[in-house]
């Protein structure tokens, strides 16, 4: 699709027919929840590839073909690599052409479909976008946080880095999408609850080339239209009067595969699998070199009160399975207690402030679960073991409770998806998933709701 012919489809919106006469007065810095991206695009001679449309045509029905194939025992460290082998495999006559030929992969070709209310940036009082949010042009990703090069430093990093992910649902969540947004003016929050067999995909590629991190020597070259990790990093960077964004070439690190599954994942409800690029792994493509890091299906909740969140006799985790034929970077960068965490994912975090007053260098303080379960509306909890709702950047300073105590606790229980974090009585569970709370949000703020909206936040 040409850029003309693009911004043409996004200007032009089903809302003009359906929009409730009650928001006829929304300001006119409102977003678009169909567009595909933020409205920023490079000149001709930047790109001249095409750009990626995003599929919000949500179905009523779905087949659910991956339990005809899926294991159907529950998780155990000793059964679970067969599950994520066979994961990938179902997945890879669709997600191949992602991976590997992104510039021609369609997702409604594919039968995968995007999230509303997440492409259009944020515009400041000059009416400027800043180009770091929304979803960019080319690819239709989101930015994440920069990561520090000493998190990699032992895998040759030479430089700080960023990823930039995309996330799609499959057909059988995307029915679960077409009752949360039946009216996307008046969200039904209650209808969040994935049916049996939904997956959520998201892949993510980084900035380093190879000669400033061998690891991603190889690797499948993805396009952005982003800012530069070196001009982000500018003392006097600011979105919204000196920001620019350029076409940026990623490397792809990592796949994600999230399954609804309460047979295997009686507990959680879910699992969550990753897959990293190994340049010395067989195969002739990068899809070919995506291999096992490692499944989580629960929290370990029977270690979150020790402060190393393992057992304390030596054992190993019981809800986490991580391939320790791995690569080294990535083994590296796992959760708290050694529970699943993509290289991306930044469990670990430096500068730490613990509300016991101590301060910690370096602390690891996540996990894929113990991340999303977080999930919830209204957005009262950190993604972290945290006091606080913020999110610093890395680096600087961070308040996180105690590891291993009562409130550090609450995030590393095993809940089912219908249940909050925060169990109070005005709130809904999202079950398990961080793209519908901030798709919430993004409503929230172009309804007016203020008391709900919460602000930007790089998040993996």
């Amino acid at each position: 699709m040409t850029r003309e012919l693009h911004r043409h489809c996004i200007r032009i919106s089903a809302l003009a027919i359906f929009l409730p006469a009650a928001l006829w007065c929304l300001p006119a810095s409102a977003t678009d929840p169909y567009a595909s991206n933020n409205g920023l695009y490079p000149t001709d001679n930047e790109w001249s590839g095409p750009y990626r449309s995003l599929n919000y045509n949500y179905p009523e029905r779905a087949e659910n073909k991956w339990f005809t194939v899926a294991p159907r025992a529950p998780l155990t460290i000793q059964n679970a690599g067969d599950y994520v082998t066979k994961l990938k495999t179902f997945l890879e006559p669709n997600m191949r052409a992602m991976i590997d030929a992104p510039d021609t992969w369609d997702p409604a070709a594919n039968g995968w479909y995007g999230m509303i209310w997440q492409g259009a940036g944020a515009t400041g009082p000059n009416g400027v976008t800043d180009p770091e949010s929304g979803q960019e042009a080319i690819l239709g990703s989101f930015s994440g946080q920069i990561i520090t090069q000493g998190t990699f430093q032992d895998s040759g990093l030479t430089v700080n880095l960023q990823n930039h992910t995309v996330i799609y649902y499959d057909a059988l969540s995307a029915t679960m999408l077409k009752k949360l947004w039946a009216d996307p003016f008046k969200p039904n929050r209650t209808a969040v609850s994935f049916p049996e067999g939904g997956m959520v995909v998201k892949a993510a590629a980084v900035t380093p080339t190879p000669q400033q991190w061998p690891v991603v020597e190889g690797s499948a070259i993805w396009n952005v239209y982003r800012p530069t990790v070196e001009s982000l990093q500018g003392p006097d960077y600011n979105p919204y009067t000196n920001a620019k964004a350029v076409v940026v070439p990623l490397r792809v690190l990592q796949f994600d595969i999230i399954v609804k599954d309460t047979v295997v994942s009686p507990q959680t409800g879910w699992v969550f699998v990753t897959y990293v690029y190994d340049r010395d792994a067989p195969g002739t493509t990068t899809w070919d070199k995506l291999v096992p890091l490692g499944a989580m299906w629960g929290n370990d909740p029977a270690f979150a009160r020790e402060p190393n969140g393992t057992d304390p006799n030596g054992g190993p985790l019981q809800e986490t399975w991580i391939n320790q034929k791995a690569p080294a970077y990535a083994l590296s960068s796992l959760g708290w207690g050694g529970r699943l965490s993509g290289p991306i994912d930044v469990s670990e975090r430096h500068n730490v402030l613990l509300t016991d007053g101590s301060r910690v260098p370096v602390q690891r303080a996540s996990s894929c679960l113990s991340c999303h379960g977080t999930a919830q509306f209204p957005f009262v909890a950190n993604l972290y073991p945290s006091p606080n709702k913020t999110f610093p950047r890395e680096g600087t300073l961070f308040p996180m409770y105690p590891p291993g105590s009562e409130m550090w606790a609450h995030w590393f229980q095993n809940r089912p998806g219908s249940k909050p974090q925060n169990d109070n009585d005005n709130a809904v569970a999202l079950d398990y998933d961080m793209l519908i709370m901030f798709a919430l949000s993004a409503y929230d703020a172009a309804a007016g709701s203020d008391l709900f909206v919460q602000e930007h936040v790089d998040v993996h």
